[in-house]
Protein backbone atom coordinates (compact mmCIF):
# COMPACT_ATOMS: atom_id res chain seq x y z
CA UNK A 1 0.00 0.00 0.00
CA UNK A 2 1.62 3.54 -1.24
CA UNK A 3 1.23 6.48 1.13
CA UNK A 4 -0.09 8.85 -1.77
CA UNK A 5 -2.51 6.16 -3.35
CA UNK A 6 -4.44 5.44 -0.14
CA UNK A 7 -4.38 9.45 0.62
CA UNK A 8 -6.05 9.69 -2.37
CA UNK A 9 -8.85 7.31 -1.52
CA UNK A 10 -9.39 9.08 1.97
CA UNK A 11 -9.34 12.08 -0.01
CA UNK A 12 -11.99 10.71 -2.42
CA UNK A 13 -13.86 9.17 0.61
CA UNK A 14 -14.16 12.47 2.38
CA UNK A 15 -15.02 14.66 -0.40
CA UNK A 16 -14.86 18.33 -0.91
CA UNK A 17 -14.57 21.34 1.38
CA UNK A 18 -17.51 21.82 3.31
CA UNK A 19 -19.15 25.80 4.89
CA UNK A 20 -16.01 26.97 7.03
CA UNK A 21 -13.07 25.85 5.01
CA UNK A 22 -11.58 27.16 2.10
CA UNK A 23 -9.42 24.43 1.27
CA UNK A 24 -9.37 21.20 2.62
CA UNK A 25 -7.68 17.68 1.81
CA UNK A 26 -4.42 17.80 -0.68
CA UNK A 27 -2.30 21.09 0.46
CA UNK A 28 0.39 21.65 2.94
CA UNK A 29 -2.50 22.61 5.16
CA UNK A 30 -6.51 23.63 5.73
CA UNK A 31 -7.51 26.88 5.32
CA UNK A 32 -10.40 28.09 7.38
CA UNK A 33 -12.83 31.04 7.40
CA UNK A 34 -12.51 32.59 11.01
CA UNK A 35 -15.18 31.53 13.42
CA UNK A 36 -18.16 33.63 15.00
CA UNK A 37 -17.09 33.02 18.19
CA UNK A 38 -14.03 31.72 21.05
CA UNK A 39 -12.57 28.71 19.39
CA UNK A 40 -11.96 25.49 21.62
CA UNK A 41 -8.70 23.15 20.36
CA UNK A 42 -8.65 19.95 21.41
CA UNK A 43 -6.90 16.63 20.28
CA UNK A 44 -6.66 12.67 21.71
CA UNK A 45 -4.73 10.01 21.12
CA UNK A 46 -5.56 6.21 20.41
CA UNK A 47 -2.80 3.35 20.69
CA UNK A 48 -4.10 -0.11 19.53
CA UNK A 49 -3.72 -2.61 22.83
CA UNK A 50 -3.98 0.83 25.27
CA UNK A 51 -7.29 2.24 23.97
CA UNK A 52 -8.91 -0.51 21.95
CA UNK A 53 -8.24 -4.08 20.73
CA UNK A 54 -9.32 -5.62 17.12
CA UNK A 55 -10.44 -8.44 18.77
CA UNK A 56 -13.42 -6.26 20.34
CA UNK A 57 -13.99 -3.38 17.97
CA UNK A 58 -14.27 -3.10 13.98
CA UNK A 59 -11.87 -0.44 12.17
CA UNK A 60 -14.97 1.16 11.82
CA UNK A 61 -15.87 1.21 15.89
CA UNK A 62 -12.52 2.46 16.29
CA UNK A 63 -12.86 5.45 13.99
CA UNK A 64 -16.19 6.15 15.34
CA UNK A 65 -15.00 6.44 19.27
CA UNK A 66 -12.28 8.25 18.12
CA UNK A 67 -13.98 10.96 16.85
CA UNK A 68 -16.46 10.90 19.31
CA UNK A 69 -14.09 11.52 22.25
CA UNK A 70 -12.94 15.01 20.78
CA UNK A 71 -16.40 16.07 20.33
CA UNK A 72 -17.64 15.03 23.66
CA UNK A 73 -14.41 17.51 25.08
CA UNK A 74 -15.87 20.32 22.77
CA UNK A 75 -19.30 19.63 24.14
CA UNK A 76 -18.45 19.30 27.97
CA UNK A 77 -17.02 23.44 27.20
CA UNK A 78 -20.21 24.41 25.75
CA UNK A 79 -19.70 24.51 21.98
CA UNK A 80 -19.78 22.42 18.74
CA UNK A 81 -17.45 20.69 16.62
CA UNK A 82 -16.23 22.56 13.24
CA UNK A 83 -12.99 21.24 12.04
CA UNK A 84 -10.68 18.15 12.51
CA UNK A 85 -7.66 16.81 11.91
CA UNK A 86 -6.66 12.99 11.56
CA UNK A 87 -2.76 11.35 11.54
CA UNK A 88 -3.02 8.05 11.46
CA UNK A 89 0.48 5.40 11.97
CA UNK A 90 -0.51 2.43 10.43
CA UNK A 91 1.18 -1.26 11.46
CA UNK A 92 2.49 -3.51 9.42
CA UNK A 93 -1.06 -5.38 9.81
CA UNK A 94 -2.92 -3.18 8.62
CA UNK A 95 -4.46 -3.28 5.27
CA UNK A 96 -5.58 -0.43 2.91
CA UNK A 97 -9.07 -1.49 4.09
CA UNK A 98 -8.53 -1.68 7.11
CA UNK A 99 -7.49 1.86 6.96
CA UNK A 100 -10.83 2.81 4.83
CA UNK A 101 -12.79 1.23 7.24
CA UNK A 102 -11.33 3.37 10.13
CA UNK A 103 -12.14 6.67 8.01
CA UNK A 104 -15.53 5.46 7.04
CA UNK A 105 -16.64 5.39 11.06
CA UNK A 106 -14.78 8.77 11.72
CA UNK A 107 -16.67 10.20 8.82
CA UNK A 108 -20.08 8.88 10.36
CA UNK A 109 -18.81 10.35 13.57
CA UNK A 110 -18.05 13.38 12.42
CA UNK A 111 -20.90 14.21 9.89
CA UNK A 112 -23.54 13.18 12.46
CA UNK A 113 -22.12 15.46 14.92
CA UNK A 114 -21.09 18.30 12.75
CA UNK A 115 -17.58 18.50 12.19
CA UNK A 116 -15.31 18.40 8.91
CA UNK A 117 -12.21 16.35 8.29
CA UNK A 118 -10.20 18.97 6.74
CA UNK A 119 -6.49 16.92 6.60
CA UNK A 120 -3.93 15.05 8.56
CA UNK A 121 -1.35 12.25 7.90
CA UNK A 122 -0.63 8.85 7.23
CA UNK A 123 2.71 7.32 7.79
CA UNK A 124 3.90 3.70 8.55
CA UNK A 125 4.51 2.03 11.50
CA UNK A 126 7.09 -0.58 12.51
CA UNK A 127 4.42 -1.85 15.49
CA UNK A 128 1.56 -0.14 17.02
CA UNK A 129 -1.64 1.61 15.37
CA UNK A 130 -2.02 4.60 16.26
CA UNK A 131 -4.57 7.64 15.77
CA UNK A 132 -4.63 11.44 16.60
CA UNK A 133 -7.30 13.22 16.59
CA UNK A 134 -7.24 17.10 16.36
CA UNK A 135 -10.82 19.44 16.74
CA UNK A 136 -11.13 22.85 16.18
CA UNK A 137 -14.59 23.74 18.15
CA UNK A 138 -16.65 26.95 18.24
CA UNK A 139 -18.49 28.45 21.38
CA UNK A 140 -20.40 31.70 22.25
CA UNK A 141 -18.07 34.22 24.13
CA UNK A 142 -20.84 34.15 26.80
CA UNK A 143 -21.34 29.94 26.90
CA UNK A 144 -18.03 29.02 28.17
CA UNK A 145 -17.78 26.47 30.57
CA UNK A 146 -14.66 24.79 31.93
CA UNK A 147 -14.05 22.23 34.76
CA UNK A 148 -12.60 25.18 36.98
CA UNK A 149 -15.76 27.49 38.55
CA UNK A 150 -17.22 25.15 40.45
CA UNK A 151 -17.87 26.63 44.30
CA UNK A 152 -18.79 25.32 47.72
CA UNK A 153 -22.54 25.23 47.97
CA UNK A 154 -22.65 24.05 43.98
CA UNK A 155 -24.96 20.68 43.55
CA UNK A 156 -23.08 18.32 41.59
CA UNK A 157 -25.59 16.49 38.75
CA UNK A 158 -24.86 13.54 35.88
CA UNK A 159 -26.99 13.63 32.61
CA UNK A 160 -27.94 9.57 31.78
CA UNK A 161 -26.72 6.74 33.52
CA UNK A 162 -22.79 5.33 33.52
CA UNK A 163 -21.22 2.19 34.12
CA UNK A 164 -22.00 0.80 30.44
CA UNK A 165 -18.80 1.60 28.91
CA UNK A 166 -17.09 -0.71 31.96
CA UNK A 167 -19.42 -3.41 31.93
CA UNK A 168 -19.34 -3.78 28.09
CA UNK A 169 -15.07 -3.77 28.02
CA UNK A 170 -15.55 -6.31 31.43
CA UNK A 171 -18.32 -8.39 29.26
CA UNK A 172 -15.92 -8.59 26.24
CA UNK A 173 -13.07 -9.69 28.22
CA UNK A 174 -15.09 -12.60 30.01
CA UNK A 175 -16.61 -13.75 26.56
CA UNK A 176 -20.06 -13.55 27.59
CA UNK A 177 -22.74 -13.82 24.86
CA UNK A 178 -23.35 -10.60 23.25
CA UNK A 179 -27.11 -10.30 23.65
CA UNK A 180 -29.48 -8.76 25.77
CA UNK A 181 -28.24 -6.07 27.85
CA UNK A 182 -24.91 -7.38 27.56
CA UNK A 183 -25.01 -6.32 23.69
CA UNK A 184 -26.36 -3.01 25.12
CA UNK A 185 -23.50 -2.67 27.46
CA UNK A 186 -20.82 -3.09 24.57
CA UNK A 187 -22.19 -0.82 22.31
CA UNK A 188 -22.18 1.80 24.86
CA UNK A 189 -18.26 0.68 24.81
CA UNK A 190 -17.72 0.67 21.59
CA UNK A 191 -20.18 3.53 20.25
CA UNK A 192 -20.50 6.21 23.20
CA UNK A 193 -22.93 9.47 22.78
CA UNK A 194 -21.70 12.68 23.25
CA UNK A 195 -24.09 15.11 24.62
CA UNK A 196 -23.83 17.93 22.43
CA UNK A 197 -27.77 18.52 22.68
CA UNK A 198 -27.65 17.89 26.76
CA UNK A 199 -24.62 20.70 27.00
CA UNK A 200 -26.81 23.00 25.22
CA UNK A 201 -29.99 22.74 26.84
CA UNK A 202 -28.27 22.99 30.08
CA UNK A 203 -26.56 26.63 29.15
CA UNK A 204 -30.59 27.15 28.15
CA UNK A 205 -31.71 27.41 31.73
CA UNK A 206 -28.07 29.05 33.05
CA UNK A 207 -24.33 28.83 32.23
CA UNK A 208 -23.14 25.92 34.46
CA UNK A 209 -20.04 26.93 37.24
CA UNK A 210 -18.06 24.14 35.83
CA UNK A 211 -19.00 21.21 33.54
CA UNK A 212 -16.70 17.96 32.51
CA UNK A 213 -17.06 14.90 30.27
CA UNK A 214 -16.96 11.56 31.81
CA UNK A 215 -13.93 9.92 30.09
CA UNK A 216 -11.26 8.48 32.57
CA UNK A 217 -14.11 7.27 34.58
CA UNK A 218 -16.42 9.44 37.61
CA UNK A 219 -13.88 9.20 40.24
CA UNK A 220 -11.04 10.37 38.44
CA UNK A 221 -13.29 13.03 36.39
CA UNK A 222 -14.85 14.38 40.12
CA UNK A 223 -11.37 14.91 41.33
CA UNK A 224 -10.13 17.09 37.87
CA UNK A 225 -13.14 19.29 38.88
CA UNK A 226 -12.02 19.31 42.54
CA UNK A 227 -8.42 20.46 41.96
CA UNK A 228 -8.80 22.74 39.09
CA UNK A 229 -11.98 24.64 40.77
CA UNK A 230 -9.94 24.96 44.41
CA UNK A 231 -12.83 22.82 46.10
CA UNK A 232 -13.94 19.93 47.67
CA UNK A 233 -16.43 17.54 46.94
CA UNK A 234 -18.72 15.28 48.55
CA UNK A 235 -20.34 12.12 46.04
CA UNK A 236 -23.58 10.05 47.03
CA UNK A 237 -22.61 6.30 46.10
CA UNK A 238 -26.41 5.48 46.39
CA UNK A 239 -27.56 8.47 44.16
CA UNK A 240 -25.17 7.89 41.19
CA UNK A 241 -27.09 6.61 38.07
CA UNK A 242 -26.19 3.17 37.21
CA UNK A 243 -27.52 1.78 33.82
CA UNK A 244 -29.35 -1.69 33.81
CA UNK A 245 -27.24 -3.12 31.72
CA UNK A 246 -24.31 -2.31 33.89
CA UNK A 247 -26.45 -3.75 36.60
CA UNK A 248 -26.75 -7.28 34.73
CA UNK A 249 -23.12 -7.32 33.68
CA UNK A 250 -21.63 -6.63 36.72
CA UNK A 251 -23.68 -9.15 38.38
CA UNK A 252 -22.93 -11.95 36.25
CA UNK A 253 -19.34 -11.63 36.59
CA UNK A 254 -19.51 -10.63 40.04
CA UNK A 255 -18.66 -7.23 40.43
CA UNK A 256 -20.13 -4.50 42.68
CA UNK A 257 -22.38 -2.06 40.04
CA UNK A 258 -21.66 1.08 42.08
CA UNK A 259 -17.91 0.66 41.85
CA UNK A 260 -18.06 -0.50 38.15
CA UNK A 261 -20.16 2.94 37.48
CA UNK A 262 -17.37 4.97 39.60
CA UNK A 263 -14.73 3.85 37.64
CA UNK A 264 -16.29 3.45 33.64
CA UNK A 265 -14.41 5.59 31.38
CA UNK A 266 -15.33 6.51 27.83
CA UNK A 267 -18.95 6.87 29.00
CA UNK A 268 -19.30 10.75 27.75
CA UNK A 269 -21.86 11.85 30.19
CA UNK A 270 -21.39 15.39 31.66
CA UNK A 271 -20.70 16.40 35.47
CA UNK A 272 -21.92 19.58 35.86
CA UNK A 273 -21.66 21.93 38.86
CA UNK A 274 -24.68 24.60 39.37
CA UNK A 275 -26.26 26.40 41.97
CA UNK A 276 -29.08 23.90 43.80
CA UNK A 277 -32.07 26.08 42.98
CA UNK A 278 -31.31 25.63 39.32
CA UNK A 279 -31.33 21.81 39.40
CA UNK A 280 -35.13 21.03 39.16
CA UNK A 281 -35.69 23.38 36.22
CA UNK A 282 -32.16 22.17 34.14
CA UNK A 283 -33.73 18.46 34.73
CA UNK A 284 -36.92 19.33 33.45
CA UNK A 285 -35.39 20.83 30.71
CA UNK A 286 -33.61 18.43 29.22
CA UNK A 287 -35.48 15.80 29.52
CA UNK A 288 -38.13 17.52 28.14
CA UNK A 289 -35.44 18.74 24.82
CA UNK A 290 -33.54 15.66 24.50
CA UNK A 291 -34.95 13.04 27.02
CA UNK A 292 -31.83 12.29 28.96
CA UNK A 293 -32.02 12.50 32.50
CA UNK A 294 -30.51 14.56 34.89
CA UNK A 295 -29.57 13.09 38.42
CA UNK A 296 -28.42 15.11 41.41
CA UNK A 297 -25.33 12.84 42.38
CA UNK A 298 -23.67 15.26 45.14
CA UNK A 299 -22.50 18.46 46.46
CA UNK A 300 -19.41 20.90 46.23
CA UNK A 301 -17.76 21.76 49.28
CA UNK A 302 -14.69 23.67 50.70
CA UNK A 303 -11.32 22.96 49.89
CA UNK A 304 -9.47 20.57 51.79
CA UNK A 305 -12.21 18.27 52.26
CA UNK A 306 -10.77 16.19 49.20
CA UNK A 307 -12.99 13.76 47.05
CA UNK A 308 -15.53 12.37 49.56
CA UNK A 309 -17.88 9.11 49.09
CA UNK A 310 -20.70 8.55 50.88
CA UNK A 311 -21.80 5.32 51.11
CA UNK A 312 -25.26 4.17 51.50
CA UNK A 313 -24.90 3.28 55.50
CA UNK A 314 -23.69 6.78 55.72
CA UNK A 315 -20.08 6.01 56.11
CA UNK A 316 -17.47 8.64 54.85
CA UNK A 317 -14.47 7.94 52.99
CA UNK A 318 -11.82 9.77 50.06
CA UNK A 319 -13.11 8.57 46.44
CA UNK A 320 -10.11 6.98 45.24
CA UNK A 321 -9.38 7.14 41.69
CA UNK A 322 -10.77 3.91 40.12
CA UNK A 323 -10.63 5.29 36.28
CA UNK A 324 -8.25 5.37 33.86
CA UNK A 325 -4.75 6.87 33.88
CA UNK A 326 -2.25 6.78 31.88
CA UNK A 327 1.12 5.46 33.18
CA UNK A 328 4.32 6.75 32.21
CA UNK A 329 7.89 5.07 32.20
CA UNK A 330 8.91 1.39 31.92
CA UNK A 331 5.87 0.17 33.48
CA UNK A 332 4.41 0.40 30.49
Amino acid sequence: MGELALIERIRELIGGPGPGTRIGIGDDGAVLEPSKGLTIFTCDAFVEGVHFRRDFASMRDVGFKCMVANVSDVAAMGGFPTQTVVSVCVGPETSEADVLELYDGMLIAARRYGAEIVGGDVVSSRSEFVVSVAMLGVVDPERVVTRRGAVPGDALVVTGALGGSEAGLQALRAGLAIEGRVKTAVRRHLAPTPRIAEAQALLDVATPHAMIDVSDGLSTDLRHMADESGVGIVLRAEAVPVSDAAREVAAEIGLDAVEVALASGEEFELVVARPASEVERSAEHVSAVTGTSLTPIGEVVEAGAGVLLVRKDGATEPLGRTGYEHRIGREM
